[in-house]
């Protein structure tokens, strides 16, 4: 008899939660009234025998990740809303794409009993619907929603029990990092919804700092500036947090590139500043697509 059973906690299907975010909105909304989110991977194989072995050998060479879903429709819910209005206007391309955060509640915790974290996967997917009134009890509908990408891992906040998350709050995990762009000490540019680069632009002439803030204790940071010749030229370097303040923005071009390191994760990030003539400044903040 095993033992292990004993003392451990069975997970229920709650220990997912689903949130949507629903285009021109900064916030993820919790995906209720679904009665499906089937969640099937979906892998590719390559099989093959060999001349000089009596077995075959199987390996997975890549995903084509689904989630199968069904509704009952609800009036005034934003989510549901959407996903009607994809489904009966028949839409194509980039007006069926939407991103989708689940999070595992099995990770969540707080200090105040206010503000929860948790940790969750993102990811971007084309919203392919199938059927609706299949059933004489209420409006039904249902389909799939299918993967555009690899997912990304974050820490997820949320103040309102879990009803929706605002995409500030979102953080990668691992070694990844917040990098601000100040001029002034104010700031023109950063990456607070996780991409991996930052296009924004001053006047040539203009000091500015550059702050990174890694999203892990300990991790490795380096700052390079890109020469002309493509090389990149470190500048700084440090633990957990950096703040460079020695940068004159030459008119054209100027690029930073930085190397965050968290235990056998890396990722680089790259910062490209404008130098312009005029004395207005305007900014651009690059966001995922």
């Amino acid at each position: 008899m095993g033992k292990n059973l004993q003392n451990a906690n069975l997970v229920q299907r709650t220990g997912k939660l689903a949130f949507y975010r629903v285009p021109n909105k900064d916030k993820y909304i919790r995906m209720e009234g679904f009665t499906e989110l089937t969640n099937s991977k979906n892998p590719k194989e390559y099989s093959r025998q060999y001349v000089d072995e009596d077995f075959e050998r199987t390996d997975v060479t890549g995903y084509a990740s689904s989630i199968s879903y069904a509704f009952d429709r609800y009036k005034g819910n934003a989510v549901l809303d959407d996903i009607i209005d994809i489904t009966e206007n028949e839409y194509i391309g980039e007006k069926m794409i939407r991103e989708i955060l689940v999070v595992d509640m099995t990770t969540a915790s707080t200090a105040d009993g206010i503000i929860w974290t948790a940790s969750a996967k993102r990811r971007t997917y084309a919203v392919i619907p199938d059927t609706d009134g299949d059933t004489t009890d209420c409006m039904t509908y249902s389909g799939n929603f299918k993967v555009r990408g690899a997912s990304e891992d974050y820490i997820v906040s949320s103040d309102d029990d879990w009803q929706t998350i605002r995409k500030s709050t979102l953080k990668l995990k691992g070694g990844f990092a917040k990098i601000s762009v100040l001029v002034d000490n104010e700031i023109i540019a950063t990456n607070e919804d996780g991409s991996t680069q930052i296009h924004t632009e001053t006047p040539k002439n203009t000091q500015v700092t550059l702050k990174i803030e890694a999203l892990t204790d300990g991790a490795s940071i380096t700052l390079y500036k890109t020469q002309p010749n493509g090389i990149n030229w470190k500048i700084d370097s440090g633990t957990t947090n950096i703040t460079n303040t020695a940068n004159t923005i030459d008119e054209g071009k100027n690029h930073f590139y930085v190397l965050v390191v968290a235990g056998d994760q890396q990722i680089g990030y790259e910062i490209h500043i404008n130098g312009t003539v005029a004395s207005s400044v305007s900014t651009y903040n690059y966001e995922e697509a």
